[in-house]
Protein backbone atom coordinates (compact mmCIF):
# COMPACT_ATOMS: atom_id res chain seq x y z
CA UNK A 1 0.00 0.00 0.00
CA UNK A 2 1.54 3.15 -1.52
CA UNK A 3 0.65 6.20 0.87
CA UNK A 4 0.98 9.66 -0.21
CA UNK A 5 2.64 12.80 1.51
CA UNK A 6 0.58 15.02 3.35
CA UNK A 7 -0.55 18.27 2.29
CA UNK A 8 1.70 19.72 4.73
CA UNK A 9 4.94 18.20 4.47
CA UNK A 10 4.47 18.42 0.24
CA UNK A 11 3.73 22.95 0.74
CA UNK A 12 6.38 22.19 3.04
CA UNK A 13 8.88 21.16 0.77
CA UNK A 14 8.03 23.63 -1.86
CA UNK A 15 8.20 26.28 0.57
CA UNK A 16 11.69 25.14 1.24
CA UNK A 17 12.63 24.93 -2.86
CA UNK A 18 11.31 28.08 -3.51
CA UNK A 19 13.23 29.97 -0.59
CA UNK A 20 16.55 28.16 -1.12
CA UNK A 21 17.21 26.85 -4.96
CA UNK A 22 20.00 25.09 -6.20
CA UNK A 23 22.89 27.05 -7.45
CA UNK A 24 21.72 25.77 -10.92
CA UNK A 25 18.34 27.29 -10.83
CA UNK A 26 19.69 30.58 -10.03
CA UNK A 27 22.22 30.82 -12.54
CA UNK A 28 19.58 29.73 -15.65
CA UNK A 29 17.26 32.49 -14.40
CA UNK A 30 20.47 35.38 -14.60
CA UNK A 31 21.13 34.30 -18.27
CA UNK A 32 16.96 33.95 -19.17
CA UNK A 33 15.92 37.09 -21.04
CA UNK A 34 16.27 39.30 -23.55
CA UNK A 35 19.49 41.28 -23.51
CA UNK A 36 17.30 44.15 -22.58
CA UNK A 37 15.69 42.43 -19.80
CA UNK A 38 19.01 41.35 -19.04
CA UNK A 39 20.42 45.09 -18.74
CA UNK A 40 17.38 46.36 -16.75
CA UNK A 41 17.81 43.59 -13.96
CA UNK A 42 21.58 44.73 -13.90
CA UNK A 43 21.07 48.24 -13.34
CA UNK A 44 17.85 47.09 -11.12
CA UNK A 45 20.69 45.56 -8.83
CA UNK A 46 22.61 48.73 -9.05
CA UNK A 47 20.05 50.45 -7.89
CA UNK A 48 18.93 47.97 -5.38
CA UNK A 49 22.29 47.94 -3.82
CA UNK A 50 22.34 51.25 -3.36
CA UNK A 51 18.90 51.65 -1.80
CA UNK A 52 17.87 48.59 0.23
CA UNK A 53 18.69 49.73 3.20
CA UNK A 54 16.94 52.41 3.31
CA UNK A 55 13.45 50.79 2.32
CA UNK A 56 13.24 50.23 -1.31
CA UNK A 57 11.89 47.51 -2.72
CA UNK A 58 13.30 45.52 -5.55
CA UNK A 59 10.26 45.44 -7.39
CA UNK A 60 10.22 49.18 -7.34
CA UNK A 61 13.78 49.35 -8.52
CA UNK A 62 12.82 47.32 -11.58
CA UNK A 63 9.61 49.89 -11.92
CA UNK A 64 11.84 52.63 -11.63
CA UNK A 65 14.56 51.47 -14.29
CA UNK A 66 11.29 50.54 -16.52
CA UNK A 67 9.81 53.34 -16.68
CA UNK A 68 12.77 56.02 -15.94
CA UNK A 69 11.73 57.18 -12.81
CA UNK A 70 15.31 56.55 -11.14
CA UNK A 71 15.90 59.75 -10.15
CA UNK A 72 12.57 60.41 -7.97
CA UNK A 73 12.65 56.77 -6.58
CA UNK A 74 16.63 58.00 -5.42
CA UNK A 75 15.16 61.32 -3.64
CA UNK A 76 11.94 59.42 -2.51
CA UNK A 77 14.69 57.20 -0.18
CA UNK A 78 17.28 59.64 -0.05
CA UNK A 79 17.00 60.71 3.56
CA UNK A 80 15.49 57.44 5.00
Amino acid sequence: MVRSVSRKIRNALRRDRRDAPPVEVLLARLRRGTPEQQAVRRRAEELYSRLHARGATWSACVQAIKTDWVASLENKYRGG
